[in-house]
């Protein structure tokens, strides 16, 4: 009896296991390996992606001076362009004949003015401490003034004897660094390398683009070539006449170094906004040296120059190059600036207008070129 109740008990039991084994929800399979493989996949894209992006900002500065290399890529396709139509020269030779035409013309130049310039740029930078010394002076007479100096100060960590952070760093580009110096011809070189051979870059680039796109990508490619080569020529123009309404002003001014300041003038010309104010600086703490009227004198030169050239000399150039809204220009000068620091400020405006032509060509669909190009709607 003892056995058969064992084995009812038994037997309920194993019952009972059956009933909740019948209760239990299934067990989850485990997933398969090629149900893993769209994660995986998914994971890869984010972990290239995550790399490329930190390679971006490891090599920002490298990016930045290839993108300088292709402006001096574009500026001499420009120049060599004519006297490939004119003559029966092909492409190379009418690269080579144009940067052989620019050396003997900056040789040149060297030659008659560049004794003269360096000399200058030599006597500006000496005469920009104690100009600003006498700044210092002048501006302490005044109570707001001295208050402004000792918030300067306190920023900057000078002393009322200093050389200011401003001035210091206007000694600094005036007088050429080695580093500064190799980039320059590392960008020049490279500009050369890519205007000789441009289908050989610019083909193995689109060859990363997905097929279906790569006929859009071209055509937005050709018309980015197409606005950096008129803004080019706008920005030159400009350059040209600011330089030289800066020399003949500051030689009818009495100020020191007319043909430095000139110079100077011109190549800020090429950052729109920060260079008006970085070129006007040397010549107000020249103008400091020689009187407060001199001073005022000056700050009215300046300003008529630059409302001439905002009001007058840019919309007669924008009719048939690149139109960057102000306010564009403006922001993107800032976030460059922030993103990529001092080359960024120096390439903000090109950088601009590349984006201005891949939005006009890829996102609102505009399939003129001279439209997108000028900036003409």
């Amino acid at each position: 009896m003892a056995s058969g109740l064992g084995r009812n008990a038994f037997g309920i039991v194993k019952a009972r296991d059956k009933g909740e084994a019948r209760d239990m929800p299934p067990r989850p399979s485990a997933p398969r390996s090629e149900d893993l493989v769209p994660y995986v996949h998914k994971l890869l894209i984010a972990v290239a992606v995550a790399a490329l992006a930190l390679i971006l900002l490891r090599w920002l500065h490298v990016f930045l001076l290839a993108f300088g290399a292709s402006l001096v890529a574009v500026l001499l396709t420009a120049l060599a362009d004519p006297i490939r139509r004119r003559t029966p020269l092909d492409a190379g030779w009418s690269l080579g004949v144009t940067v052989a035409a620019l050396i003997v013309l900056i040789a040149g130049v060297a030659w008659f003015v560049g004794a003269q310039v360096s000399l200058q740029l030599t006597q500006l930078q000496h005469a920009l401490p104690a100009a600003w010394a006498a700044a210092q002076r002048q501006i302490s007479t005044y109570e707001v003034g001295q208050w402004l100096l000792d918030r300067l100060h306190q920023a900057s960590g000078l002393s009322m004897a200093g050389f200011g952070p401003i001035a210091s760093r206007i000694g600094r580009i005036t007088g050429s660094g080695l580093g500064a110096i190799a980039e320059c011809v590392v960008v020049v070189v490279a500009g050369v390398y890519f205007a000789a051979q441009p289908q050989l870059y610019v083909g193995n680039l689109l060859k990363l683009v997905p097929s279906a796109a790569r006929e859009a990508v071209t055509h937005t490619v050709e018309d980015i070539g197409v606005a950096l080569r008129r803004w080019l020529v706008g920005t030159g123009l400009a350059m040209l006449t600011m330089g030289v309404l800066t020399a003949i002003g500051a030689v009818l001014l009495g100020l020191p170094a007319p043909l430095a300041l000139g110079l100077l003038s011109g190549i800020a010309e090429f950052v729109p906004i920060v260079g008006a104010a970085v070129s006007a600086l040397p010549a107000l703490l020249l103008a400091v040296t020689l009187g407060p009227q001199t001073v005022a004198w000056t700050l009215l030169f300046y300003v008529s120059v630059h409302q001439f050239e905002g009001h007058v000399l840019i919309p007669l150039i924008q009719r048939r190059v690149v139109s960057v809204p102000p306010a564009l220009t403006l922001f993107s000068v800032l976030a460059f600036g922030l993103l990529f620091g001092a080359l960024g400020v120096v390439f903000a405006t090109p950088l601009a207008v590349v984006l201005l032509v891949i939005v006009r060509r890829l996102y609102l669909h505009e399939p003129d070129t001279a439209a997108v190009a000028s900036g003409k709607t």
